[in-house]
């Protein structure tokens, strides 16, 4: 069996999947009872385990994702432009 340190050391090294199973068993055992460190470190297995979905979906996520359209864009930039020519009129006058 691990000890809390250990189990939060492997955790913050390497992706647990990549460890060999009997660790991997070991750790996720230590993680599901222990009760000082298991929270924490079932976020983090939580977290990597996203990283990695969304890593394996990456580029199937990229190609379908909405476009956004060239008059759309231009209105965004427009705004963008606007606000920021506000907000640094409204900084120059607060200086004064």
């Amino acid at each position: 069996m691990f000890t809390c340190k250990q189990v939060s050391n492997a955790l913050s090294r390497e992706d647990y999947e990549k460890l060999p199973p009997t660790k991997r068993f070991f750790l996720k055992l230590h993680v599901k009872l222990c009760i000082f460190c298991g929270r924490f470190n079932r976020q983090v297995m939580d977290s990597q385990d996203m990283c990695r979905h969304f890593k394996a979906h990456e580029e199937e996520l990229f190609y379908n994702r909405p476009k956004l359209g060239e008059d759309r864009k231009s209105a965004l930039k427009e705004m963008l432009s606007s606000q920021s020519a506000q907000s640094g009129d409204a900084n120059s006058a607060e200086k004064v």
